[in-house]
C-alpha cells in the first residue's frame, strides 16, 4: 500500500544470510569514511550506507551496463531521503517502546534460531555432506528392500537374533531364490496378509533425502543386481536390492504413443506405423490419436510433471537419452510398444544454488545430525563442559603413607532419581511431569560458571518428549542426557555468535529494525488512517476536488457513462414470442412498474404453457461503460432491447442513463485511502526530520560513485 518503494528499501535493508556476501563487500570506500546522514546526533557514515544501498538497489544498477548514469544519480539521491526517513522513524519507534513488544520479540527470537543455525554445525563435516547429496542427485536409484523392525534400545541379544535372520534371508538370494519372493514370504511371517503384490518391498526410484540418511547410503554403495549386507536404520534391519539407475533429476513433462495389444508382433507393426509417420512430418498430436492410453490421446499424449517413481523404468531410460522436442524410436516394455517424446526435464541447478533447499532439509534429515553432533562435540570442549556423572569425588587419604581408600569411587552426581521417575508411557510421548517428581535436585553439568541440575534435566526431557521405540529406561534417559550435554554446549555457542560473528549480529539488528518499523507504521501511517474517518473525510473533501476528468491519470477517481438496467431472460420462445414481450415490458416502464410486477407479467403472459420457475429470470445491474458486455454500443440509451439466446432470448431494459461523474468517499475508497496514507507518511517523515534534526551531507553524496 502506503510507500511501496520505502517498504522494498526496507526490504533490502533486512536481507539476511545473502546480504553477508554480496559483492559490495569486495568495494573500496574513502579512508576518511565521511558522514552521509545525521539523526538524533547519530552519524551514518558513507560504508555503512553504500553497503545498505547496494544490496538493495544499487549493485543491481551498477550490473546493468545499459542503465544511464542519470538513473543511478536518482536512485541513491531517492535512497538516501528513504535511508534517513527510515532511520528517524527508527529512533521514534524505539523512544515509544516499540523495540519492547512482546510479538516482535517473539518473531524476531524465531528469525534468529533460523539465521543461527549455519552457524551452529561443524563447517567441514556439513560441506562434506552437502556435496555429497549433490553428487548423488545426479542419479536416482530403483531398490527394492526387505525390513524386519529392530526398536533402537533394543537388548544386544535381541538385536544380533534379528540381524543373523536377515544374514540367513542374504544367503538364500544370493544362492538364488528371487528376492520379491523372500520379501512376500517374510511380510507373510510377520503379519499374514492375503494382499501382498508380487513385487512386495519394491520401493521404486529415489535419490538424496527421500529415504533415511543409513538407508541412502548403503542403496548408493551398491552395484546394479548386488544386495546389500543388513542395514540398521531407526526402523529396524533391512537388505537392499538396487536393480537400476537413471541419470536424471526432479520432475519431466512427456508425451507418448502406446500400443497395448497382447499380440507383440501386432503391436510391433502398430508403433512402426505410428514412427514412420512421425518420419514423414505428421505433427506428434495427431499421431497420438491412435494412441491407446485414453487418458492421453486427445490432448497430444501428454503426461506433465510426472515424477519418476509414476514411469515404467524403461521411460526413464530413453529419457535419459533425449533433447527437448526429440522423440524415441519404438521400445518395448512388459506393457506393449511405445514412443516417448521429451517435452521438458529437470535439470540440477549448479551446487550453489542447492545449498540453500539441502541446508532446509538438513533441519530434519538425519545426515544434519553428525554435523550438529561434531560441532557440540567441539563445543563442549572449546567451553570446558563437566559432566558431573562422570567426574569422581576427592577421595579421602588414608592415614599410612597417604594412600587413598580402595572404595569403590563415586561420582559427584547420579541420574538415578531420573530413571526412577521416568515412566514407560513415554515411550508414547507422554508424561505427567511435575517438579516436584525431582526428590534429589543435584549439579549435573558445569560449563562457563554455571550448574544445570537434575531438575532442568527432568524439565528437558518432559519438553523433548516424542514418541519412541522404548524396551529400556536406562537406554532412553542415558540417550536424552547425552542430548541435554550437547544443547548446553551448542548453547554456549548461540550465546556468543553475536559477539564472534559481526556480520550475524548486524543482520539480526536490521532484521529487528525492520520488524519494529512495520509495527511503527501500522500505528503511526497505515492503521490511522483506516481509523481516522473525521481526517479521511477532510482528506477526501481536498483531494476530490484536484481531480480532472480529463486526466488519465485520475480516471480511477470516475464513473463512466453508466446505466441502469434490469435484464429478462425467456428460456424458450415457444413460450412467449418476442414481440409480445417487449410489449408487455414497453407499457409496464411508460407505467414504472417495479421490476418484480414485469416479471409477474411475463410470467402470466406464458400461462399454462410454463414449463419450469426457471422460464423467466431476471437480473438488476448498474453497469459501466468500458466494464460491461451485457449492453451493446448501441444501446446506451432508455429503451428495450432484444437478442436471441440459444432456444430463447433476452430482453434488455435500459431503465436509466447516468452521465460521467466523481466517485463517492466510498466508491473510490481505496484509491484515496491510498493518497491519505501518503499524506500521513509526509507529513510524519516531515516532522521527524525536525524533531530529531536529520541533516543530509549532500557534497558527499554527490561524489559516491557506484
Amino acid at each position: 500500500m502506503i510507500k511501496k518503494v520505502f517498504l522494498l528499501s526496507l526490504m533490502g535493508v533486512m536481507g539476511a544470510v545473502g546480504m553477508l556476501c554480496s559483492s559490495v563487500q569486495a568495494q573500496t570506500w574513502p579512508v576518511d569514511d565521511p558522514v552521509v546522514i545525521e539523526v538524533n546526533g547519530q552519524k551514518i557514515r558513507q560504508s555503512e550506507f553504500m553497503k545498505e544501498f547496494m544490496n538493495s538497489v544499487g549493485d543491481k544498477l551498477s550490473r546493468n551496463p545499459q542503465t544511464p548514469e542519470a538513473e543511478k544519480r536518482q536512485a541513491l539521491r531517492e535512497y538516501v531521503n528513504l535511508f534517513a526517513n527510515f532511520r528517524a522513524k527508527v529512533v521514534d519507534a524505539r523512544s515509544m517502546g516499540f523495540d519492547t513488544v512482546e510479538s516482535l520479540r517473539t518473531e524476531l527470537a524465531k528469525y534468529r534460531n533460523e539465521l543461527a543455525a549455519p552457524y551452529l554445525i561443524d563447517s567441514a563435516v556439513l560441506e562434506n555432506i552437502l556435496r555429497e547429496a549433490y553428487e548423488r542427485n545426479h542419479r536416482s536409484l530403483h531398490v527394492a528392500h526387505i525390513i524386519n523392525e529392530v526398536a533402537p534400545d533394543a537388548k544386544p541379544e535381541d538385536t544380533l537374533k534379528v540381524y543373523n535372520h536377515m544374514i540367513e534371508l542374504r544367503n538364500r538370494i544370493m544362492a538364488g531364490e528371487d528376492f520379491y519372493a523372500v520379501s512376500r514370504e517374510e511380510v507373510y511371517r510377520r503379519n499374514p496378509s492375503p494382499n501382498l503384490r508380487q513385487d512386495e518391498g519394491n520401493l521404486g526410484y529415489f535419490t538424496a533425502f527421500d529415504m533415511v540418511y543409513p538407508f541412502e547410503n548403503a542403496a548408493y554403495g551398491l552395484k546394479v543386481g548386488e544386495v546389500s549386507m543388513p542395514v540398521r536404520t531407526r526402523y529396524g534391519y533391512h537388505l537392499i536390492k538396487l536393480h537400476d539407475y537413471v541419470e536424471l533429476h526432479g520432475k519431466c513433462d512427456i508425451a507418448h504413443l502406446w500400443v497395448g495389444t497382447r499380440d507383440s508382433v501386432v503391436g510391433q507393426g502398430a508403433i512402426n506405423a505410428m514412427y514412420q509417420s512421425l518420419l514423414d512430418g505428421q505433427d506428434f498430436d495427431k499421431v497420438a490419436r491412435q494412441s491407446d492410453d485414453r487418458t492421453t490421446n486427445e490432448n497430444g499424449g501428454r503426461i506433465m510433471n510426472a515424477a519418476l517413481n509414476q514411469l515404467p523404468p524403461e521411460y526413464l531410460h530413453v529419457i535419459a537419452g533425449l533433447k527437448a522436442g526429440e522423440y524415441s524410436k519404438p521400445f518395448h516394455t512388459q506393457y506393449g510398444w511405445h514412443i516417448v517424446k521429451l517435452i521438458r526435464k529437470d535439470t540440477l541447478p549448479p551446487y550453489e544454488a542447492m545449498v540453500p533447499y539441502y541446508k532446509q532439509k538438513l533441519t530434519r534429515d538425519q545426515r544434519g545430525d553428525a554435523s550438529r553432533k561434531v560441532f557440540a562435540t567441539n563445543c563442549r570442549a572449546k567451553y570446558g563442559l563437566v559432566d558431573l556423572t562422570k567426574t569422581p569425588m576427592e577421595q579421602p587419604a588414608t592415614k599410612k603413607r597417604g594412600k587413598k581408600s580402595a572404595e569403590p569411587v563415586k561420582m559427584q552426581a547420579s541420574l538415578d532419581n531420573i530413571y526412577s521417575i521416568v515412566p514407560r508411557k513415554v515411550a508414547f510421548g507422554k508424561w505427567d511431569y511435575d517438579d516436584s517428581l525431582v526428590k534429589d535436585i543435584q549439579p549435573l553439568v558445569r560449563v562457563m560458571g554455571k550448574e544445570y541440575n537434575s531438575l532442568d534435566f527432568a524439565r528437558y526431557i518432559n519438553t523433548h518428549r516424542e514418541a519412541f521405540d522404548l524396551l529400556d529406561i536406562v537406554f532412553y534417559v542415558n540417550m536424552r542426557y547425552e542430548e541435554f550435554m550437547d544443547s548446553i554446549a551448542v548453547k554456549c555457542a548461540d550465546e556468543r555468535l553475536e559477539a564472534d560473528y559481526p556480520e550475524f549480529a548486524e543482520v539480526v539488528e536490521e532484521y529487528r529494525r525492520g520488524l519494529m518499523i512495520f509495527s511503527y507504521n501500522d500505528k503511526m501511517v497505515w492503521s490511522k488512517a483506516i481509523q481516522d474517518s473525521a481526517g479521511f473525510a477532510d482528506f477526501y473533501n481536498r483531494a476530490s476536488k484536484t481531480k480532472r476528468m480529463n486526466n488519465r491519470a485520475d480516471s480511477v477517481y470516475f464513473w463512466n457513462v453508466r446505466a441502469r438496467i434490469t435484464k429478462f431472460d425467456i428460456a424458450d420462445s415457444a413460450l412467449l414470442a418476442p414481440e409480445k414481450a417487449v410489449k408487455i415490458l414497453t407499457k409496464a416502464q411508460k407505467k414504472s412498474t417495479g421490476s418484480r410486477e414485469m416479471k409477474a407479467l411475463l410470467e402470466k403472459a406464458i400461462g399454462k404453457k410454463a414449463k419450469s420457475e426457471n422460464d423467466v429470470t431476471m437480473l438488476l445491474d448498474l453497469v459501466e461503460m468500458g466494464h460491461t458486455d451485457l449492453i451493446g454500443e448501441d444501446q446506451w440509451k432508455v429503451g428495450v432491447y432484444t437478442s436471441a439466446n440459444r432456444k430463447g432470448y433476452s430482453v434488455l431494459m435500459v431503465d436509466e442513463v447516468l452521465p460521467p461523474s466523481l466517485k463517492a468517499q466510498m466508491e473510490a475508497r481505496g484509491y484515496y485511502l491510498n493518497e491519505y496514507q501518503n499524506e500521513l507518511e509526509r507529513n510524519l517523515c516531515d516532522s521527524l526530520r525536525e524533531k530529531y534534526n536529520v541533516k543530509i551531507n549532500w557534497d558527499v553524496v554527490n561524489q559516491i560513485r557506484y
